[in-house]
């Protein structure tokens, strides 16, 4: 209640506003604060002020930088001015105390209690020409803080990985993607490894480029079995038809009957 109590304040009474709305689509200017925590220690807290305006990332506040930073025109303009502002300073610094500092163990007992272990899979995608492309994903973990490293034979690979963002399941667990661009017939051991808070040691998934090979090679024989039954019944069908004197011989088969010699015995 004390916390819910003070963003009220903080949204009717700070300086920039929390929500002005202005346009069609009722949004002009929003600020979105919140807390980072590594610890429980107080030093280790790190309060943010994101500002946004027409959609746009304007710029950041960073306690641990300790002023404003500026993404656009507008806010490199502005952070400077706010920047030398030593009641701005002032303000920040109670904020982060009363909205993080105040409420870390609450914050980490809440988030003990949700914590979920994310399940890890590992797969092939078909990639562009003779790209492979291998794709591990962590789904349904919480919290938010996730790391995901791809290996090879031990190594970090950094060259052909992208990450999808870490995303919301909207039901307090989240999900995340990485995709590794290997090239087909690699003897490499790949593996991806995934660290998160709620496991005591990652979790490594390995990829076997062999188990690919013998996919496709099985893929191949069960081709060739469908075609060769399929190839096998249309004859036994052929067969039967041309032996039963319910059908009609084909017109390969009259023309060939009619061109046939006749032999005349006196």
């Amino acid at each position: 209640m004390k916390l819910f109590t003070y963003l009220l304040l903080l949204c009717l009474f700070s300086q920039p506003g929390v929500d002005c709305a202005a346009d069609g689509d009722g949004y002009f200017m929003y600020i979105d604060f919140w807390c980072s925590l590594s610890s429980r220690e107080p030093q280790q807290v790190e309060y943010l002020v994101d500002w946004y305006v027409n959609r746009e990332f304007m710029m950041q506040f960073n306690s641990t930088v300790g002023n404003w930073t500026g993404f656009t025109p507008a806010g490199l303009m502005y952070a400077p001015q706010l920047n030398i502002d030593e009641k701005e300073h002032l303000q920040r610094e109670l904020e982060r105390k009363l909205i993080c500092v105040d409420h870390v163990g609450l914050i980490f007992n809440a988030s003990e209690i949700n914590m979920a272990e994310p399940t890890v899979t590992l797969v092939e995608s078909s990639g562009a020409d003779d790209i492979t492309m291998l794709v591990c994903s962590a789904y349904d973990f919480f919290p938010r803080n996730i790391r995901v490293t791809w290996l090879r034979d031990g190594q970090e690979v950094t060259s052909g990985v992208t990450s999808s963002e870490v995303m919301s399941n909207e039901d307090w667990t989240y999900q995340v993607h990485s995709y590794l661009e290997v090239s087909p017939g690699g003897q490499d051991r790949v593996s991806c490894m995934v660290e998160h808070a709620t496991l005591r040691e990652p979790t490594i998934q390995s990829w076997d480029f062999s188990q690919s090979e013998r996919r496709y090679l099985v893929g191949g024989v069960c081709a060739l079995l469908v075609g060769a039954v399929c190839l096998s019944w249309g004859l036994i069908q052929y067969r039967r038809k041309s032996c039963d004197p319910r059908f009609p011989p084909s017109n390969f088969e009259t023309i060939a009957l009619s061109s046939m010699p006749v032999k005349t015995y006196m």
